[in-house]
């Protein structure tokens, strides 16, 4: 696959003249942590509503105080739970892949990964989940099929310099608010379907209406995280060089922008229910025969992206442009030999691809 290279990237002009980042400002980062006390704050409110109004026992009370408890039980703090469909892979079964981890963990000061999981993600991330705060290392398997062996290394140590650069919303305040908004946003949306009757018509439009404040809060909080978030990404990225070294850096932006595209059409498609071939080979061969054409079209098109107040993640290019101005060009976390970790992940890569496939098959009878 073709790779950007860390000397040059046409279109953009030298290094040196790209400025640091900003810093977020501290009066909004302030004011998101007021926001997700907040929202903390709404579940033992709608709580001791709920209770007020059923024990008036009337008819409104008891209506309007379950659909209070009902809200406060969604809004309740809780804990990101394990991702659905990833496949858990102890430190027997990988232990060549946690060894990796733990010195890219090491190198960047984050804390060491509990867990590993392998999931059918075109992404990754290192996160927490669960009330005991388990360390988690999710990779998308279908993202690492495209990856090369130090493109690899700059992927984890991305993911997880997030850990310890100081984004506000992976922590535990701000993070656990924004998991309670989402999943009271995926309760409100709208599911009508032709057939479900006028009763449920009337119950998904109400959601619906719960549903407009909520994405209002959302869309508030995220605004309020949006410098933070950008420069927090474009630390990220430093810490990942200084790791993996410039050119993998690079790299890898230069495959998320014109590979990854091509994979989220094929995981999309029709053929992952109905195909017989092998999940993995079939993805490779799609990704493959996609024109140099099209992928400069896509090189071209990250070039001229503009910032979006709907994102955490800056332009690529503004993020290229800063790599190509920083002095970390060696690797400080070299690659192993990677036949030997595939071999640990091929069982898993198996159960993922199986789960993918039944997801698909479900999704073109419903």
């Amino acid at each position: 696959m073709p790779a950007a290279s860390p000397t040059a990237s046409p279109g953009c002009p030298p290094p040196a003249s790209v400025p640091p980042p900003r810093a977020g400002g501290r009066a909004s980062r302030t004011a998101g942590y007021l926001l997700a006390f907040l929202v903390h704050l709404l579940a033992p409110a709608f709580l001791v509503t709920g209770i007020y109004l059923v024990t008036r026992l009337t008819m409104g009370g008891i209506l309007f105080g379950l659909v209070a408890l009902d809200l406060a039980w969604l809004l309740r703090p809780r804990p990101a739970p394990f991702p659905a469909s990833a496949v858990p892979l102890a430190r027997s079964d990988a232990p060549r892949l946690y060894a990796l981890v733990d010195r890219i963990g090491a190198d960047l000061g984050a804390p060491r990964a509990d867990l590993i999981a392998l999931s059918g993600a075109v992404n990754a991330s290192f996160r927490t989940y669960g009330w005991r705060r388990t360390h988690l290392v999710e990779i998308g398997y279908p993202l690492w099929l495209l990856l090369g062996p130090q493109e690899r290394v700059a992927l984890l140590a991305h993911e997880m310099a997030h850990s310890s650069n100081g984004d506000a919303r992976h922590g535990l305040v701000i993070g656990s608010a924004l998991h309670s908004l989402h999943e009271l946003r995926l309760f409100a949306s709208f599911a009508w379907r032709p057939g479900d009757g006028v009763s449920a018509f009337i119950t998904e439009c109400l959601h619906a209406l719960l549903g407009i404040p909520v994405r209002g809060v959302i869309l508030l909080q995220e605004l309020l995280l949006y410098r933070s978030s950008q420069h927090a990404e474009y630390r990220a990225d430093e810490m990942q060089a200084r790791t993996a070294g410039t050119e993998a850096a690079v790299s890898l932006l230069d495959v998320l922008t014109t590979r990854a595209e091509s994979v989220g059409r094929f995981l999309g498609s029709s053929a992952v229910a109905v195909g017989t071939a092998n999940l993995w080979t079939a993805l490779r061969s799609t990704v493959d025969a996609v024109p140099d054409a099209e992928l400069e079209r896509r090189r071209e098109a990250a070039r001229v992206e503009r910032t979006r107040l709907d994102t955490t993640h800056p332009p690529t290019h503004l993020r290229v442009r800063r790599l190509l101005a920083l002095p970390y060009t060696q690797p400080r976390v070299s690659a192993p030999p990677m036949e030997q970790i595939e071999e640990e992940l091929q069982q898993a890569a198996e159960s993922v691809a199986r789960s993918l496939r039944e997801n698909a098959q479900a999704a073109l009878y419903r």
